[in-house]
């Protein structure tokens, strides 16, 4: 019965909506104007300023009172935990008002900062760390200026980091539990009012380059399990087809026509007698793996992969000011990309995350750059160089 009554008092703490009640005393209902819920952002939409400060307020701490009131009527650790969740879910669907709240999103951030002090405290966030999440949100944040962006960037790594440092805290299955809420949050909000718009043509027709770029990460993980001669073969049989490609398209026009104007989804019209940009990636992957050691060789693809991942989208979808041939948003969220792979890459391989964020920095500057050679080949050759370097003076 303790159980039972913790969780639901924690669902009736989170059902009590300050915005649909601050609204009801303007004659508004906060549900069917604005953004269509009883939120603290629709609030400040609609209402303004200050009834926004008590919505606030409140949508953030009562996750937090639902749990510690649990804790004070000893319904045990798990439930407390529960009676928090309770209470996102009294938000998103209060019983007076037919069931529909707010999106939950405050109670549920409410929640996750009381968890972050409870790892901070247990030592499972370090300063370094907490100084690359608040980085990655700064850089977030200029580049897309939508928290919901910024959220589906920095929540996954910051879920990944306290887990991989501690894999057995207890918190760890409701910390995760509201990141995924959040995140899916998240998306439904960035489906629904588009705030991710790519426009550019050319990448309508050749998303799938972008969309297969992860795959990669097989050339990554088989170097990981075998030599650097077996990763060469691999490679390098795969580089060999592509280049033997291009150069069919080079001497024979036929082909040419055929592969960039009727099927104009697989080169890009740019291409045309080039080389393409999927052969460029497989010389630099040859390359980095030929000339540099595995510690290097590996940051250095992993960061070429999805560094240009990011870019291309949020260049395309935020870009505002140009620099270069480039954007300064697009080679903003290569750097941020670049920096969320280096912590990865730092705690899976225990690779130094000094030298990785000196790698990260000099592949951003590379892919911004004009050197009038294609990009997927100075990111490698350049960050490679750079942690090489950077190697031989001890950092």
């Amino acid at each position: 019965m303790v159980y039972i009554g913790s969780i639901l008092a924690g669902y009736l703490i989170g059902s009590f909506i300050p915005g649909y009640f601050l609204g009801r005393l303007k004659g508004i209902d906060i549900r069917r104007v604005g953004r269509h819920y009883a939120g603290t952002l629709n609030v400040y939409h609609v209402l303004g300023f200050w009834p926004t400060v008590p919505t606030a307020a409140v949508d953030t701490l009562k996750g937090i009172f639902a749990i510690l009131l649990a804790q004070r009527i000893c319904a045990g650790f798990a439930c407390a935990q529960l009676s928090g969740l309770a209470a996102i879910a009294g938000h998103m669907l209060p019983f007076y008002i037919g069931f529909k709240g707010g999106q939950g999103t405050a109670c549920a951030a409410g929640i996750l900062l009381f968890y972050l002090a409870k790892y901070i405290s247990a030592g499972a966030l370090g300063l370094g760390t907490l100084g690359l999440l608040l980085a990655l949100v700064v850089i977030f944040s200029y580049v897309a200026r939508a928290e919901e962006v910024v959220e589906i960037a920095v929540l996954p790594l910051l879920g990944y980091s306290v887990v991989s440092n501690q894999p057995h805290n207890p918190y760890n299955p409701y910390l995760l539990a509201v990141v995924l809420y959040i995140i899916g949050i998240d998306i439904y909000n960035i489906v629904t009012r588009k705030l991710i718009q790519v426009r550019d043509e050319t990448f309508r027709l050749h998303w799938w380059r972008v969309a297969l770029r992860p795959g990669a990460l097989a050339f990554v993980l088989f170097y990981v399990g075998h030599t650097r001669i077996e990763t060469l073969k691999l490679i390098g049989s795969v580089a060999l087809f592509f280049i033997l490609l291009d150069l069919v398209r080079f001497v024979h026009r036929r082909t040419e026509e055929i592969l960039t104007v009727r099927l104009k989804s697989f080169f890009k019209r740019a291409e045309r007698r080039k080389f393409s940009s999927m052969t460029m990636f497989l010389i630099a992957a040859f390359v980095a793996v030929l000339v540099f050691s595995r510690e290097i060789a590996i940051p250095a693809l992993i960061f070429l992969i999805f560094g240009d991942i990011f870019s291309k989208i949020f260049g395309m979808a935020f870009g505002r000011h140009r620099v270069f041939e480039k954007t300064l948003e697009g080679s903003l969220a290569y750097l941020g990309g670049t920096l969320i792979c280096a912590y990865v890459v730092h705690t899976a391989l225990g690779l130094q995350m000094p030298l990785l964020v000196v790698g990260s920095v000099a592949t951003a500057v590379a892919e911004a750059m004009p050197l009038g050679v294609d990009d997927n080949f100075t990111v490698a050759v350049m960050g490679g160089t750079a942690m090489l370097v950077a190697e031989m003076f001890g950092i």
